[in-house]
């Protein structure tokens, strides 16, 4: 297992990484992902372009907040169908801390309802497990 603290902006989510079921635990939210694009300025990436992590994990810690927006397709998601209309899930209820804050912001493919998923977590560190 190797563990990347930071580096969250060569990251690459949009409509190709998709995203299983959070698991939380304490005020730690970790998130299973599969092909997670990641830049050439990020230290798992040693070429000139874009590669994909077949899979990983999202890892915050001290989290304050984790809230995504779902849009679950009409049909098959690539389709073309649209979308049912959109609903919020807020995931736990964390302590907060006095630690400053970061915010973070994924979109993606959400696995089960296939759904698009935009998500905004405020957590005070951040990791990749691969």
């Amino acid at each position: 297992m190797t563990i990347i603290n930071g580096y969250f902006d060569e990251l690459e989510f949009w409509d190709s990484c998709y995203f299983g079921k959070p698991i939380i635990k304490d005020n730690k939210l970790v998130i299973p992902v599969r092909n997670l694009g990641i830049y050439e300025t990020h230290p798992l990436n040693n070429t000139d372009e874009l590669i994909v992590l077949q899979e990983c994990k999202l890892v915050f810690c001290d989290v304050q907040k984790s809230e995504r927006i779902v849009y679950e397709y009409l049909g098959e998601p690539k389709s073309g169908q649209g979308f049912k209309p959109s609903y919020k899930v807020n995931d736990g209820l964390f302590m907060k801390t006095a630690e400053p804050i970061t915010t973070f912001f994924l979109e993606g493919v959400w696995e089960d309802p296939p759904a698009y998923v935009t998500w905004e977590i405020n957590s005070v560190s951040f990791y990749l497990e691969v």
